[in-house]
């Protein structure tokens, strides 16, 4: 079940992708799964929806330590379901351990959890940052510009030059409050669209939106994931609705943590590999 897409990214490896991360149901417990790389033009081609059901073939990825992390044949995706039930995604998301954020960066090693499910405690307020003018935003944009030889009738890839970040609690004993870029390739859509559509006042639709989806009544969760560069660092993927709050599972990992193989990490800092 595809629980999260974020904002497509460009790497030097592998050009304009699409993480996408969701829900294993063939497991007896939910578990989560992180699928990467996933071309954006293949992703553009196709209807994959957030909360669609797939089935895919799958293999460990060789240059990922994170234990989520899969590389997916795409060519195999099929559709089972074109939209679970609110029932069946309540189900599947609240069956999802929970940790709080404090714990999640506190701990450490290769076998702690990279995806997460929080639950915050205060929204302190929606931040926005303009990297317009950053060298590495310019790069990016350049090599966006370039046709794709892969689909050369997509649209062109439009990066946002805006960081849209949470800052909140979560709810360790203690938490001195969290700030996240929220990446959720809705968010970028909506500053796409919304800043043609309404040029004048793009930026507080966009703030009023996100700060209605994490409304108590809404019983709010975030989907969490760190970045493999820089694992200490997590990012907002998404948000979650009708999460019933549990005691937080402990995110520090039981066995002694495996290092990385030697020369498997690429030295590529992307967002999401």
């Amino acid at each position: 079940m595809i629980v999260v897409k974020a904002s497509p990214e460009i790497g030097r490896t592998h050009g304009e992708t699409v993480c996408v991360a969701g829900i294993r149901l063939e497991q007896d417990t939910s578990e989560w799964i992180r699928l990467f790389p996933v071309r954006w033009q293949w992703f553009w081609h196709g209807s994959h929806p957030k909360y669609q059901v797939i089935d895919v073939e799958i293999t460990k990825h060789e240059n990922d330590q994170r234990p989520e992390s899969y590389r997916p044949n795409v060519e195999s995706v099929a559709v089972v379901r074109e939209a679970s039930s609110p029932q069946e995604r309540s189900t599947a998301v609240n069956a999802l351990p929970q940790y709080t954020m404090c714990d999640l960066v506190k701990a450490k090693g290769w076998d702690r959890p990279s995806l997460g499910l929080v639950v915050p405690r205060t929204i302190r307020g929606f931040i926005v940052e303009d990297h317009a003018g950053d060298a590495s935003h310019a790069s990016k944009m350049n090599r966006a510009a370039q046709p794709s030889l892969l689909a050369p009738s997509a649209p062109t890839l439009e990066l946002c030059p805006l960081a849209f970040k949470f800052h909140y609690d979560c709810i360790a004993t203690g938490c001195k409050g969290h700030t996240q870029s929220i990446v959720d390739w809705e968010i970028s859509e909506a500053w796409r669209t919304w800043r043609k559509a309404y040029p004048d006042d793009y930026l507080r639709r966009i703030e009023d939106k996100w700060m209605g989806l994490v409304q108590q009544s809404r019983k709010p969760a975030f989907f969490v994931g760190n970045q493999h560069q820089a694992p200490q660092g997590f990012l907002i993927l998404g948000i979650a609705r009708d999460v019933d709050p549990k005691p937080p599972t402990s995110a520090s990992p039981s066995t002694t943590p495996t290092p990385p193989a030697p020369n498997t990490i690429r030295s590529e800092p992307t967002l999401f590999d």
